[in-house]
């Protein structure tokens, strides 16, 4: 008897009504959003103005936002304004000066929306880019066993950064051409031939900012050994494995950035690569460098970014089978289209381990 009232005891714990909790969550007004990001080496700058969505929007979309008065103002007095092209985009044609400091405005309904002062850094500079084979560890879901977690072998691209004293800090951005070869069979002159069809296309970089900066808590303003890019072994990822793989194209974006600018891009790096486990960061409000003159308690979001640009090219060859490989600088920067394919005749953009170019 006791033994059945027992499992009745047990049984009812288990089916006993549940309560549902609808949390109250506070509506909060859509935001403006800020996208400004200046390249002192660029004829059209341009800037975007969205607004956020709130938490039970079901309209995953941004609206953009029109009517605002947008303009820079300088250290020394001057105006230079941006006047709306399309919806929410905002477009000047004049050159930012490199030895101003600038400071973003925006007016829009009765509200002055202001940034922090920026100064313009100077060009960035790489010192050494080399390789080295390594290997990447990625995790697929919660790892919640050895083959979630995954061991890809390839060559990792490094920089060496030497102090520039005024600029310390650096974003990067890559664009990766992969080089292949195919054939066809035609007939030249009544005879039988094989010519070569050559094919390229572009692979860019996703996941969080490539960001780069002085190491904490030491003396030296140096940047060693800092990861640019990861070039797989396994390049049939890229292309048809019953072609040949001629080698990769890889073009460099060195941006100078201000120390704000790297905090910022360093916030978001911290939230972009969290994946909901238990040591992951925890989300915060990211603070740019906007506020609101009219009214501090309005809160705005984005950045306001100055950079400056230099660009590098390298080629890379490699075979999957061996160890060695070859990474050259390329001195001359051709116009390289996103991708396409070219029969009988090589593109001026082609490398190879060994070439020539016009002004040599």
């Amino acid at each position: 008897m006791k033994q059945g009232l027992y499992i009745l005891i047990l049984i009812l714990t288990f089916v006993a009504c549940e309560e549902i909790y609808n949390p109250k969550i506070d509506e909060v007004d859509d935001m403006l959003v800020v996208e400004a990001i200046l390249r002192v080496d660029q004829q059209f700058n341009s800037i975007k103005l969205y607004r956020s969505r709130g938490f039970n929007a079901t309209d995953e979309s941004y609206p953009r936002v029109s009517g605002a008065t947008v303009f820079l103002t300088d250290d020394e007095g001057g105006t230079l304004n941006f006047a709306e092209s399309t919806a929410g985009i905002y477009i000047t044609n004049e050159l930012l000066n490199p030895n101003r400091i600038y400071t973003l405005h925006i007016n829009l309904d009765g509200k002055q929306y202001i940034s922090e002062a920026q100064e313009v850094p100077i060009t960035p500079v790489i010192d050494t880019v080399y390789g080295e084979r390594d290997y990447r560890v990625s995790v697929r879901g919660a790892a919640n066993t050895a083959d979630d977690i995954v061991k890809e072998y390839g060559i990792q691209i490094l920089a060496d950064i030497n102090d520039q004293e005024t600029l310390n800090h650096y974003r990067f951005y890559g664009r990766k051409v992969i080089q292949y070869m195919d054939t066809y069979d035609t007939v030249i002159m009544g005879m039988p031939e094989t010519r070569p069809i050559y094919i390229w296309r572009s692979v860019y970089p996703s996941g969080i900012f490539n960001i780069a900066g002085p190491p904490s808590y030491s003396a030296s303003r140096d940047i060693s050994k800092h990861p640019l890019e990861f070039f797989e072994d396994d390049y049939f990822k890229y292309m048809p494995d019953t072609l040949s793989f001629m080698g990769w194209i890889y073009l460099i974006d060195e941006f100078g950035i201000n120390e704000n600018s790297y905090n910022y891009y360093n916030d978001l790096n911290q939230q972009l690569g969290t994946e909901g486990r238990i040591f992951d960061p925890v989300y915060v409000q990211l603070q740019g460098n906007m506020y609101c003159d009219s009214d501090p308690s309005k809160l705005v979001l984005g950045n306001f970014e100055i950079t400056t640009r230099s660009e590098y090219r390298y080629f890379l060859y490699y075979t999957r089978k061996r160890e060695e490989f070859w990474l050259r600088k390329i001195p001359y920067f051709y116009d390289i289209p996103e991708r396409g394919y070219i029969k009988d005749d090589r593109p001026d953009f082609w490398e190879q381990i060994s070439r020539t170019y016009p002004d040599e």
